[in-house]
């Protein structure tokens, strides 16, 4: 069995448990469905999922809706999603950060950022000193030094973001070494 049938077989494993309303199986099926690189399918999957409470599914959701992965593109929608997953009491401390990250980004693109704020998230993706992306944001916003940030999933460089990505995309640039990213 190759990659891709395993993917299908554990989709049809986890259906009937999603049914029931099993959060972690919809989220599981959401994640298969991205890693098929059927995005609509995996959107549908993660909206049931952050519906249904799970704060990890709200990034997704969230990341989905911000960059229009498999769905129209709402940025308001996404900001509430992150917004929702930051205070959400069923999230892994990983994708809060991200949820941060991503707030960050989607509020840097706005024309009258919200520079406390925007300060604030990237201080409190970067505080344990995992997230490179959100350190290396914080540090360029701090000294006023325009960077372009990067929308790849984090340590994640899927096709579709090495494709839309404005750092690691076709036209893009890497990261300087320097910025120990």
């Amino acid at each position: 069995m190759n990659a891709i049938e395993r993917e299908y077989q554990y989709i049809r494993t986890m259906r009937p448990a999603a049914a029931k309303g099993d959060v972690i199986a919809m989220y599981n099926i959401a994640a298969a469905y991205r890693i098929l690189e059927k995005f609509p399918l995996s959107a549908r999957w993660y909206k049931k999922a952050a519906g249904a409470g799970d704060g990890n599914a709200m990034v997704d959701w969230g990341y989905c809706l911000q960059h229009g992965v498999g769905v129209k593109k709402d940025e308001l929608a996404a900001e509430s999603m992150y917004r929702s997953a930051i205070t959400s009491r069923l999230i892994t401390d990983y994708s809060r950060e991200e949820a941060r990250y991503n707030l960050a980004v989607l509020l840097l693109g706005k024309p009258t950022p919200a520079r406390r704020e925007v300060r604030r998230l990237l201080r409190d993706a970067s505080a344990d000193g995992d997230y490179p992306e959100a350190e290396a944001l914080l540090r360029s916003f701090n000294t006023f030094n325009p960077m372009t940030t990067c929308i790849c999933r984090r340590y994640l460089r899927p096709r579709l973001a090495k494709r839309h990505c404005p750092v690691h995309g076709p036209r893009g640039v890497r990261y300087i070494q320097s910025t120990g990213v």
